[in-house]
């Protein structure tokens, strides 16, 4: 069976979409719609954006916002490059059977998602293949995904603010491959309790004297409080006494956090948040953490992810774990309820600084410590390289983990698990891990964003 998606290309001098020859690219399809649409393009798979994949008459890749395996399509080209033109579909002339519709009426436009039209279980084999060949794993051996709900999950969000030359508001994601930002005073893949402020948004910000000045505003649900930081395009001092009442009272009204947030500072400006304003639950554990903090922003999936973590590297009470991009102890925290000893190290300060709190108030202090270095820099010179590791976890940022994974054998560590939300940078980073003596074993994703291309994946590596 083909696949659903496109490999990358090794060698490129910018992220681009590409797509490499198949069988059915080099024995084109004869077109059914030849005689009415003789410009029709047949999808052959999907790119790693999501996007359709097809070659025209002249042999050009073609990408195809919102078109499937399968399809037989017309299209509107959107940008023509000299390697692959961009388009949108135009008519779906023979759909796929794995084909839906959209449970988001805003779908067509907005940028947060774009995999609506395609049935979550096709979803979840299309992001399950994407990964395992791009780490040359055995689909068959891939652990069982972690799914959760598929809607109404996202617990943090931005969203751009703009005006329309009329004065209508816009404000939600942005669109698709454009730097415009789409109205939505709806959006599906929100928690309720962060769906629910949008209308009340809506209403209330074409009541400001200085809505011209908002940059951005990003929500926030913890366990038990939720929250609304405004970004401000100029300094929080010249806002009017009228605006700053009119804030306060509109959050009063519909129980939020209110942050303020400029060049210079964030301040929350409605009540006294304390200094961890938000908080969730995690293997027994209570997470603080602020409205800067990087999360997970699925939950269930977090917990999930976290609880599959523990599973696999089967922590026998006695190991020293070192875990790397710590945050504020996400994963570090209940790995120390299971180990001797973890050391957490993080590029932030403040995240540090949180995380350290965390393990107090959780009773782990002794168990789990805190330190800020750079991990961008070469491994042997960081402080915590001249010890022995029994295990390190590796959680990076989509960057990945490029210069630790490059020398990570001084560690001295027998497994090493990676999670990543990036599977480009995964499979390179597991190369460099394949020459410092290490074996993949285990691999599996999460759908953290379900709904989106994004994936996230789990990769145990044994040192052989």
């Amino acid at each position: 069976m083909s696949s659903l998606f496109t490999k990358p290309r090794k060698k490129s001098r910018k992220p681009e979409p590409t797509a490499t020859p198949s069988a059915a690219a080099l024995h084109p399809v004869a077109n059914p719609f030849a005689e009415s649409h003789p410009d029709a393009l047949h999808i052959l798979r999907l790119s790693h954006e999501g996007r359709g994949v097809a070659r025209n008459a002249e042999g050009k890749t073609v990408f195809v916002e919102g078109a499937l395996p399968g399809e037989w399509v017309t299209v509107k080209v959107q940008k023509t490059l000299s390697r692959y033109n961009e388009a949108v579909l135009d008519e779906l002339l023979e759909a796929s059977p794995q084909r839906e519709s959209p449970s988001c009426i805003h779908y067509a436009n907005c940028g947060g998602c774009q995999l609506q039209h395609l049935q979550q279980a096709s979803q979840l084999a299309f992001k399950q293949q994407l990964v395992a060949e791009l780490l040359g794993f055995p689909e068959s051996a891939m652990a069982a995904p972690l799914t959760g709900r598929p809607l109404e999950y996202r617990r943090k969000a931005r969203l751009g603010v703009k005006w329309r030359k009329d004065g209508r508001l816009l404000l939600g994601f942005r669109e698709k491959n454009s730097p415009f930002v789409t109205a939505t005073p709806e959006c599906r893949v929100l928690q309720p309790e962060l769906q629910s402020l949008l209308p009340s948004l809506y209403e209330f910000l074409p009541r400001l004297e200085g809505k011209k000045h908002l940059g951005h505003l990003e929500l926030i649900q913890g366990e038990t409080r939720r929250g609304l930081v405004v970004r401000l395009l100029r300094s929080r001092a010249r806002m009017s006494p009228v605006d700053q009442r009119l804030w306060q009272d509109w959050a009063t009204q519909v129980g939020v956090l209110l942050f303020f947030q400029d060049d210079q500072e964030l301040i929350c400006v409605n009540a006294d948040p304390g200094p961890q304003p938000f908080a969730y639950e995690l293997q027994g554990l209570n997470l603080a953490f602020s409205s800067r903090d990087f999360i997970q922003v699925n939950p269930e999936i977090n917990r999930r992810m976290v609880a599959q973590a523990l599973t696999w590297l089967d922590l026998q009470g006695d190991e020293k774990v070192l875990d790397l991009f710590c945050g504020f102890g996400n994963f570090s925290l209940p790995l120390a309820q299971k180990a001797a000893e973890v050391l957490g190290v993080e590029a932030l300060q403040s995240q540090v600084e949180r995380a350290a709190g965390n393990a107090q108030a959780n009773g782990l202090e002794t168990r789990a410590v805190f330190l800020a270095a750079d991990l961008n820099l070469p491994l042997r010179q960081q402080a915590f390289a001249d010890r022995h590791w029994d295990l390190v976890l590796l959680d990076p940022p989509r960057a990945g983990a490029d210069q630790v994974c490059q020398e990570i054998k001084v560690l001295g560590a027998d497994k090493l698990l990676y999670v990543s939300c990036n599977p480009a940078t995964l499979a390179r980073d597991a190369e460099h891990l394949k020459h410092q003596g290490y074996r993949l074993e285990r691999l599996g994703i999460m759908d953290m964003f379900p709904q989106t291309a994004h994936v996230e994946s789990m990769a145990l590596f044994i040192r052989r």
